[in-house]
């Protein structure tokens, strides 16, 4: 019987995963911090816009759940490769020519990308269940924040990109992508054949004492904190631009921040989840979320120090959504490993795609202001929902 790498080894493969999910993600995050700049070079409603990210959100996530059905048996990691590759597609949305179809060309590559995106994060999570050396809920926090900083990461580079070199500078970015998928190739990572939990002969059903959780509410929770955030990488940094007055490149910096805060946070508080218990950490940091996040709407417009805030409040809530995929990774159900993946990191985030899409028309009548505070309403929600999922748990 072949015997899995060892730990070293499983490390030097988990970055190169993890390095490959961060540039598909970068790319994804490149375009929603440019709508303002976009709206001024294309003559086009906001909210057209907001359609065009929404579609590239709701794509790469979407056909996560058609990936992570389909795809069982491949063990190399070529479809995360050809993935990556065909991600970078995004950094053309900016650089088309202005037209009246410019908006059908833009959402055709938003499709592409998000299809090449949405090939990385299923197959992605299947290799972590191979990488049995490191503990399940730190493989996942990795992989997890490693893709949401290079969501968050994006901000900055097209933000300050645009503010300095225009919007055609994006397509340099394209390079990335075929660094990325030559190091995962290199690397030797090999994906386990996917099996009704996801697990290998001999290992522990689940480690860590992982409880064994429904699906399904853990699936809700997961959607509530993916609008929560999609609302936010939406329509924050274009506010902190068009409506309160900062540069470009500082509205990028502060979504950067909340993913640099995030990304240290989901990897302390998956060291204490084991300990802690893991729906418990979910509960009290999705809890802390909310009135956060509320203190940073109202001080946001008034300082450039309230982006420190907002540092803060990602180290505490961003943790909750990683911590829903390490417990669906063992959860209590009867669909295939694949199709759970697929589901809570694209179906969740798939619905918070359509939410935008309901979200952008208001946009003209509200601005962007108010719609903000419903991403602390959804941490709200998401903590009550855990509490009612715990308590029907000590039953």
């Amino acid at each position: 019987m072949k015997t899995s790498p060892s730990a070293p080894r499983q490390w030097e493969q988990l970055l190169a995963l993890t390095f490959a999910h961060a540039v598909a993600d970068t790319y994804v995050g490149l375009i929603a911090p440019i709508l303002v700049p976009m709206r001024d070079h294309y003559g086009v409603s906001f909210a057209l816009l907001i359609f065009v990210v929404s579609l590239l959100g709701f794509s790469s996530n979407i056909f996560q759940i058609f990936i992570g059905h389909l795809q069982t048996a491949l063990t190399r990691p070529d479809l995360i490769s050809a993935g990556v590759l065909l991600a970078g597609l995004a950094v053309f949305i900016p650089v088309l020519p202005a037209g009246p179809f410019c908006v059908v060309w833009m959402s055709l590559l938003a499709l592409l990308s998000g299809l090449g995106v949405a090939a990385v994060h299923p197959e992605g999570l299947r290799a972590l269940h191979g990488l049995d050396k490191i503990p399940a809920s730190l493989t996942t926090s990795i992989f997890m924040v490693s893709g949401f900083m290079g969501f968050a990461g994006g901000a900055i580079l097209s933000s300050t990109l645009t503010e300095h070199f225009g919007l055609g500078s994006l397509v340099w970015l394209y390079a990335i992508a075929p660094v990325a998928a030559g190091t995962l190739f290199l690397s030797g990572l090999r994906l386990p054949v996917d099996t009704a939990h996801g697990e290998k002969p001999g290992a522990p059903a689940r480690p860590e004492n992982i409880p064994g959780i429904p699906f399904a509410p853990l699936f809700l929770i997961a959607a509530v904190l993916a609008t929560s955030s999609q609302i936010q990488a939406t329509l924050l940094p274009s506010y902190l631009h068009g409506e309160a007055g900062y540069s470009l490149s500082f509205s990028g910096f502060s979504f950067t921040l909340f993913g640099l805060g995030g990304m240290a946070g989901a990897i302390f508080w998956s060291l204490l989840a084991p300990r802690l218990g893991h729906l418990g950490v979910l509960f009290y940091t999705a809890l802390a979320g909310a009135p956060l996040t509320a203190l940073y709407l109202a001080v946001a417009p008034l300082t450039v120090s309230a982006a420190g805030l907002l540092a803060f409040a990602g180290f505490i809530v961003y943790t909750g959504f990683p911590l829903c995929i390490t417990l669906a990774r063992y959860a209590d159900s009867s669909l295939r490993f694949g199709t759970r993946m697929g589901l809570i990191s694209g179906g969740s985030w798939g619905i918070a795609a359509l939410v935008m899409w309901g979200i952008g028309p208001l946009t003209a009548h509200t601005g962007l202001g108010l719609l903000l505070h419903l991403i602390w309403i959804g941490y709200l929600v998401a903590a009550l929902m855990t509490f009612r999922l715990m308590r029907q748990l000590q039953k």
